[in-house]
């Protein structure tokens, strides 16, 4: 079983890498499963077995790199709010890793993937079910859409500044406002 698991996981590993050089090559419209089968070297039973479309594909591995997050999360030293400044750090050089996977997802129409994931993970683990706090609620919103424009502003402008320029930026306009340091001189 472990081994048929691991072939799996390999396929789709191969279906997600083809895919975001299709994409580079083309309209996300105009792949076809055939030419995304042939390119990751896969059956379109296999491509089948685990999606139902091409947007399915983006969206598993998007959920997947989000769960590998919060465990990478929970197995480390990180300060538990939300708002701390290792905390933010920490987000920003995970999703870093990922930034070719997130640039094809704003080239194709499906960066909201990447907002829905982090407004996901955020309710889930600080808002819980029982928690009735909408302030809280419209917080952790409002923190996911910022993580989302920075990250997404970061990497439209060729990721020039370093992931701790990010990082002070959003800590400061978190913690009292705008962050008058980086500030263009006149």
């Amino acid at each position: 079983m472990k081994r048929k698991n691991h072939s799996n996981q390999l396929a789709r590993e191969c279906i997600v890498t083809a895919l975001i050089q299709l994409a580079r090559q083309k309209e996300f419209s105009a792949i076809t499963i055939s030419e995304l089968t042939a390119r990751a070297g896969v059956s379109r039973m296999t491509y089948y077995r685990n999606y139902h479309s091409k947007e399915e594909v983006f969206r598993t591995y998007m959920d997947e790199i989000v769960e590998i997050y919060c465990e990478d999360v929970y197995h480390s030293k990180i300060p538990e709010n939300y708002g701390e400044y290792q905390n933010i750090l920490h987000c920003f050089r995970y999703f870093e890793k990922y930034a070719d996977f997130i640039s094809c997802l704003i080239h194709v129409g499906m960066g909201y993937l990447l907002l829905e994931a982090l407004s996901s993970h955020l309710l889930t683990t600080y808002c819980g079910s029982s928690d009735n706090s909408v302030c809280l609620h419209y917080s952790l919103l409002a923190y996911a859409g910022a993580l989302f424009n920075v990250y997404i502003a970061w990497l439209e402008s060729g990721s020039k500044e370093s992931v701790e320029f990010l990082t002070d930026i959003l800590y400061h306009q978190l913690h009292g406002g705008i962050c008058t340091d980086y500030m263009p001189q006149e």
